[in-house]
């Protein structure tokens, strides 16, 4: 065992000790840790008329969990909901000590409530300091308040497939990041087929093989990928069709912050990208994602129609429950996100997927003498989400 993981293992000994949070609920919100009294469990009737069904589950991902490519600030519209990458956050906490592969974080680090959807992986070099904004506009922080925008690690998951322009044959892939990553096929034996993980700037990590693709076929993988000190990031995923071997091309292995792309300019595409696409490499477009080979999962992340909300207000209040109504342009889901000002929990109500246009919701389960904000959450029938303006109320 190496200094390394027996550090890390110190470190999560450390997390797991007993401590005075016995008999209470830790909740991790924006990547922080927020303790409250035993979860609430609210139930929401809805008794206005229907004028449809969604296609898909909103109750899948509430707004406070989702965040929508935190890394690319000009990330290619979706509108397929089929479409794209899905993700998982990991983050290290002060408590934990350095990690230097993606590997080790998304195995040691705290894994984060929210999740992370990216239309695709095409992230040249840039500089990082916006941080992962959810669906609330709320900014993820460290344990410590700052913005996450360091020593945080992503494991994707996704289905690669030709568009309509690729050709069937043998395909290499290659990463181009800033710091590690690796990309594994998985099937019954996961095979590791890139491995570009540790500390580095800019690096183009080449596949051991080529992989073959058909039309209509995926391919399941899932890539690791994690940023260590600030500021620099890069995420780009190419491939090109080749009949010899993976692994050959000149730049496999070479790395440079100021070798593939300029971070001071826009992330402009230096001499290194364009010797790469003369050579038949390009980047996989959003069009080369599947979020779900069965169809079992969804990209709330695409841009809709996004309904317009009115009239949204407080009706009658007992001592557990409240009434809202509001209205949306055109027919929408409908969803109540409630939060306890006092322990900060946020709880978004189960919708019955039913699309409508006139809203009127009770909601019971709400502990008397409360004080809480409540949004109203419309989602329509092509995904398009909006969130309405809180208002503030306390029960009975």
């Amino acid at each position: 065992m190496t200094s390394q993981f027996n550090a890390l293992n110190k470190g999560l000994r450390a997390l797991m000790q007993p401590s005075a949070l016995i008999g209470v609920t830790v909740f991790i919100s924006a990547c922080t840790f927020k303790v409250s009294g035993p979860s609430e469990s609210l139930s929401q009737t809805n008794t206005s008329a229907a004028k449809g069904i969604s296609v898909v589950n909103v109750n899948k991902y509430t707004s406070s969990q989702v965040v929508c490519n935190p890394l690319d600030p000009n990330p290619a519209p979706q509108t397929n909901y089929q479409k794209g990458i899905i993700a998982d956050l990991f983050y290290r906490t002060s408590a934990m000590p350095r990690m230097y592969k993606s590997t080790d974080y998304v195995q040691f680090a705290q894994k984060a409530d929210q999740k992370i959807f990216l239309s695709d992986m095409n992230v040249p070099t840039r500089v990082f300091t916006e941080g992962f904004d959810n669906a609330n506009g709320s900014v993820l922080k460290t344990d410590s308040g700052e913005n996450l925008i360091e020593y945080f690690g992503l494991r994707m998951k996704t289905n690669l497939i030709l568009n309509t322009t690729d050709l069937d044959g043998d395909y290499e892939l290659a990463l181009l990041s800033d710091d590690g990553t690796t990309l594994t096929l998985k099937s019954e034996v996961d095979e590791i087929l890139i491995d570009n993980d540790g500390d580095h700037p800019t690096r183009m990590g080449c596949a051991a093989r080529t992989i073959r693709m058909r039309q209509n076929v995926m391919v399941p993988v899932e890539v690791t990928y994690y940023q260590g000190p600030r500021y620099h990031i890069a995420n780009v995923l190419m491939w090109r069709k080749i009949s010899g071997d993976a692994g050959q091309d000149p730049l496999c292995g070479h790395s440079g912050n100021n070798l593939f792309y300029n971070p001071d300019n826009h992330s402009e595409p230096l001499q290194a990208v364009k010797d790469l696409e003369s050579r038949g490499w390009k980047v996989l477009t959003p069009d080369n994602f599947l979020v779900s080979a069965d169809k079992t999962d969804y990209n709330p992340c695409v841009q809709g129609t996004n309904p317009v909300i009115s009239n949204f207000a407080t009706g009658e209040r007992l001592f557990d429950q409240m009434n809202f109504t509001w209205t949306t342009d055109i027919p929408a889901t409908s969803q109540i996100q409630v939060t306890n000002v006092a322990t900060g929990e946020v709880i978004t109500t189960t919708s019955d997927n039913i699309l409508r246009t006139e809203n009127n919701i009770t909601i019971t389960g709400l502990k008397s003498g409360t004080t809480y904000k409540a949004q109203a959450i419309s989602v329509s029938a092509d995904l398009g989400r909006s969130i309405s303006n809180e208002v503030t109320f306390t029960t009975l």
